[in-house]
């Protein structure tokens, strides 16, 4: 047995016993040796090791390294991030991720692992889109935040390239399965994870954000009757319901111009929302945009393009809902939704409408949790 044979083995053994969960999921991974790369990544289905480099990790480090590229098979992050044009901000994003639940629970991580505790709780993409923003303002900004451009590239997809639709769900199904018995494990040891770290394991995999493109959509077709007696966040249970057709539906679109506006994602959302409520039969909608105060826009359906934002005040969604409370009150014959474009950092003291409610949250955004009223997805680009 080679060295890093042997620590690999008693690692797996240290990590069951402080984590079953964590250490469950580690017993389900395998490994390739190999000189090709400096330090440690993975290919979505392998741990590639550089067998010098690992051997030289203390016996914390070499934990965490080993978990860090394990939770990137588990969370899917090549199959979810294989879409996305700069690949070393995608590594940093899911390191982000993995880096934050180990941290979490204290497993100890080499010095130079990236960290964001801002960041951590959301999703990849999420994360993606917000750091991308960020290096569009400043190009020094992820070395000056991170520490150094030269970023390792754990992600590793060449094996990945060419790979069916339906590979990519068989393995997904696999690493849900594999969870899931983690879970079952854990609970049957009464050992728990700290920080909420398997419920965000949980989250990352089972509940990643989804294409926020299919739920506006999605939600624009409904009639008043598709959204009784749900839980306000089905939508990320994936729980959509065929358009029944036949109903007019009325959507009253809210756009948050407070603070500074993606102006390439502001378009991006309202040339989607356009799309939907124009290739619809039987939906009109309106537009606001907003601050503390509402600034309507006119029907979509008779605007040229997408007007230049106004307002840029502070935050409030007390007009937002008065203003939906009258157009439901005025129009009982048609089937009213709300739609909201913003960050959601305002206080959330107002009552519940009496109308459907999707709030659409920008990346860097309020935490889904916060909101009391209403279904929640994420915009990412």
């Amino acid at each position: 047995m080679s060295s890093f044979e042997d620590r690999f083995v008693k690692s797996r053994v240290k990590l069951l016993k402080k984590s079953p969960f964590f250490g469950t999921i580690l017993l389900h991974t395998e490994y390739e040796l190999t000189d090709s790369i400096e330090t440690a990544a993975t290919d979505g289905s392998t741990l590639l090791i550089n067998e010098e480099w690992m051997c030289k990790q203390t016996e914390d480090h070499f934990n965490g390294v080993l978990l860090h590229e394990t939770l990137h098979m588990a969370l899917c992050h090549i199959e979810r991030t294989d879409d996305l044009e700069d690949m070393m901000l995608a590594n940093i994003a899911a390191d982000i991720v993995v880096n934050g639940i180990i941290k979490d629970n204290q497993i100890s991580l080499p010095k130079e692992a990236i960290y964001d505790d801002d960041l951590k709780h959301l999703g990849v993409r999420e994360i993606y889109s917000i750091l991308r923003n960020k290096q569009k303002e400043n190009e020094n900004y992820i070395s000056d935040k991170y520490g150094s451009e030269d970023v390792n590239e754990c992600l590793r997809p060449s094996k990945q390239q060419g790979k069916s639709e339906g590979e990519k769900v068989n393995k997904k199904s696999k690493w849900e399965n594999i969870i899931n018995k983690a879970k079952t494990i854990a609970k049957m040891k009464q050992a728990g994870v700290k920080g909420s770290g398997m419920a965000r394991v949980f989250k990352e995999l089972l509940d990643p954000t989804i294409n926020w493109k299919d739920a506006l959509y999605k939600y624009v077709t409904q009639s008043r009757a598709d959204f009784e007696g749900y839980d306000r966040r089905f939508i990320h249970d994936g729980m959509y319901i065929d358009d029944v057709g036949g109903n007019k539906v009325h959507v009253a679109a809210f756009v948050d111009t407070s603070g500074s506006v993606d102006e390439e994602l502001l378009q991006n959302f309202l040339s989607e929302l356009f799309f939907a409520i124009n290739s619809t039969r039987g939906t009109t909608g309106y537009l606001y945009y907003f601050d503390t105060e509402l600034y309507p826009q006119g029907n979509i359906e008779d605007l040229d393009g997408v007007p230049k934002p106004v307002g840029l005040g502070g935050t409030s969604f007390v007009p937002i809902m008065s203003e939906l409370n009258k157009i439901a009150s005025e129009n009982a014959h048609v089937n009213t939704v709300g739609i909201i474009y913003t960050d959601g950092f305002a206080p959330m003291t107002w009552k519940e409408p009496e109308t459907p409610l999707l709030w659409c949250i920008s990346p860097g955004g309020i935490k889904e949790e916060s909101i009391k009223y209403g279904d929640v997805v994420r915009i990412e680009k």
